[in-house]
């Protein structure tokens, strides 16, 4: 157990309302993560990996048991968790840049304090020439690298990254 953990769930299960009856994804979950660790998540497609890290990030609740973050019971959306999703899911009508500055407009931060930010973290994922392109002007893999900017953005205490390198190149996924 960790000292000082930022991730408790205890007892946790997801349930969905499908139309064959009820779908359980998670069941009686116990897991602790504390400051600092790097967690994987392992296991076959369909086994609730992707459940799990929405009820982190606060986009799905709980059917049972508790989950919180420093202590404090996950609601909904947090400001201080970042997510990087399967698939890039860009605004396709915003450019590059202003899809990696959506959560501080979710957020409502002020825009220009992290105009510099952004274009860093473009650098760092090797979009920096295409922070003004569209989305569609840009390849999956490029696409994909602006959503880990887009989760980056506000230097998140948890950032939770749902299998964020499978449309990446080897060379690129490897850097």
């Amino acid at each position: 157990m960790a000292a000082d953990p930022v991730l408790q769930i205890e007892g946790m299960s997801v349930v969905y309302d499908s139309t064959q009856g009820p779908l359980t994804a998670l069941t009686k979950l116990d897991l602790e993560i504390g400051k600092g660790e790097f967690v994987a998540v392992l296991g076959p497609s369909g086994c609730g990996k992707s459940t799990l890290l929405r009820v982190i990030s606060g986009l799905l609740p709980i059917s049972a048991g508790t989950a919180r973050i420093s202590g404090e019971p996950i609601k909904g959306p947090r400001k201080d968790v970042g997510i990087v999703f399967q698939q890039p899911t860009l605004l396709p009508w915003r450019t590059v840049r202003d899809n990696v500055l959506v959560p501080i407009r979710a957020q409502r931060l002020p825009i220009q304090n992290y105009l510099a930010e952004a274009d860093r973290l473009l650098e760092l994922v090797g979009l920096g020439k295409f922070a003004s392109h569209l989305p569609r002007e840009l390849s999956g893999g490029m696409q994909q690298r602006a959503g880990i900017a887009r989760g980056l953005i506000h230097d998140p205490a948890v950032l939770l990254m749902d299998e964020p390198f499978a449309a990446l190149d080897a060379l690129t996924r490897e850097r």
